[in-house]
């Protein structure tokens, strides 16, 4: 058997199943709506007819993720140029801060046994990172304000779409969701700020 943990726009799912069941059979099993988003395996975004692969015929063995997202119009994006990768979140800096002085542990994105499986930060004098684990947003950050992160590319490699989907596709889905409970939780963290400062006075 095989554990699949499946990451939606809904709460995440672990079940197991036989590696003889495609990849269409555990979605339509678990009632997931694929037809309008992008699914992957292990980070590795299937093709149309890879969907009715088996998990053995998509080598897997133990264990896999299989991820089936929705864009989201806030979502962290990803712009390509010759040259370099710029990844945009959709929080601001100032915004980071915040987190990381009254809730650090928002900045995580834990599984359903409350493990961190993925978390962000910031770096104010570098470009920033990115890899499984975590996000570091560096200094720069683009015109409306919001953070980023810049990876150097290979200017002779002629896929480079595939090569960040390959090398960070996980990590944006990953960072994707994160976002999105932040932004989500950005009202509540105004109103705990107004709070505090309520309670000082000058004299």
């Amino acid at each position: 058997m095989v554990k699949v943990t499946l990451i939606t726009n809904n709460p995440r799912k672990t079940v197991f199943v036989p590696e003889t069941k495609t990849v269409k059979q555990i979605l339509d099993e678990n009632e997931v709506n694929y037809g309008s988003a992008a699914t992957a395996v292990d980070g590795a975004t299937l093709s149309a007819g890879e969907i009715n692969k088996t998990l053995a015929e998509l080598g897997v063995e133990d264990k896999v993720v299989i991820s089936v997202l929705a864009h989201k119009d806030n979502a962290a994006k990803a712009t390509i140029n010759a040259a370099a990768c710029v990844i945009t979140s959709a929080l601001k800096p100032e915004q980071i801060k915040r987190y990381k002085k009254y809730h650090p542990e928002a900045l995580q994105l834990v599984d359903e046994d409350d493990e961190p499986v993925f978390a962000i930060d910031l770096d104010e004098e570098g470009p920033g990172s990115i890899n499984a684990y975590g996000a570091v947003f560096g200094a720069a950050t683009n015109a409306e304000g919001f953070a980023t992160i810049t990876i150097v590319l290979d200017p002779t490699n002629e896929d480079k779409k595939a090569l960040i989907a390959d090398k960070f596709g996980r990590a944006l889905m990953h960072l994707a969701d994160l976002e999105e409970q932040l932004l989500e939780r950005l009202g509540e963290l105004d109103a705990e700020e107004e709070s505090i400062l309520s309670n000082i006075e000058e004299v």
